[in-house]
């Protein structure tokens, strides 16, 4: 998979105006025809992302990557219902305020469900990382490398302290004056 051709192009206001030319084929054959170019473009990425902490992670990625003018890269993981896959992000800022998102499949290994996160019922509140798919077991952030079903889909998305470390340091990298600052860290 080619990292321009699974990509999109957010304008100023954070619309998504295109996506690349293999989007559609990915989108489908991950059972997703929601995520379809004739149901992406045209609205707001925030549309698609869910908790407020990934939100605020990825409007300080997007903000950062239009002041400083310089790409942003990290990894995350996307895992299908068969499939543990990990992705490379790298964002690219336009001088018109418009960014393309770029995702590149970096490792991608098959799995089988084992324990599923409702194995945790007690002490799991369903949160769970939007960057490395870990859950927030109690106050522990542990990845139980299950594939997403039915039974153990999150209620709520945010932020690890790790994924949020390893943004500071993409951010640091990037930083070329004093005026950016480092990711808030929240509690949810």
């Amino acid at each position: 998979m080619d990292l321009q051709a699974n990509s999109y192009v957010v304008d100023g206001q954070n619309r998504i105006v295109s996506v690349g030319s293999e989007w559609d084929q990915f989108a489908l054959e991950n059972d997703a025809p929601g995520a379809t170019s004739a149901r992406v473009i045209g609205r707001e990425v925030w549309d698609f992302i869910e908790g407020d902490n990934t939100r605020a992670y990825l409007f300080g990625v997007l903000q950062t990557c239009r002041i400083e003018q310089q790409l942003f890269s990290i990894l995350y993981r996307c895992d299908g219902p068969d499939m543990r896959r990990l992705f490379r992000l790298t964002v690219w800022p336009s001088p018109d305020h418009s960014l393309t998102l770029g995702s590149m499949l970096v490792h991608s290994v098959a799995s089988h469900p084992t324990a599923t996160a409702g194995a945790f019922d007690t002490f799991y509140d369903t949160t769970r990382c939007s960057i490395c798919c870990a859950f927030q077991i109690g106050e522990k952030w542990i990845d139980l490398r299950t594939p997403p079903d039915p039974g153990n889909f999150a209620k709520s998305y945010s932020i690890c302290p790790s994924c949020i470390k390893d943004a500071d340091q993409e951010f640091a990298r990037m930083r070329r004056q004093n005026n950016v600052l480092p990711m808030v860290h929240r509690k949810h």
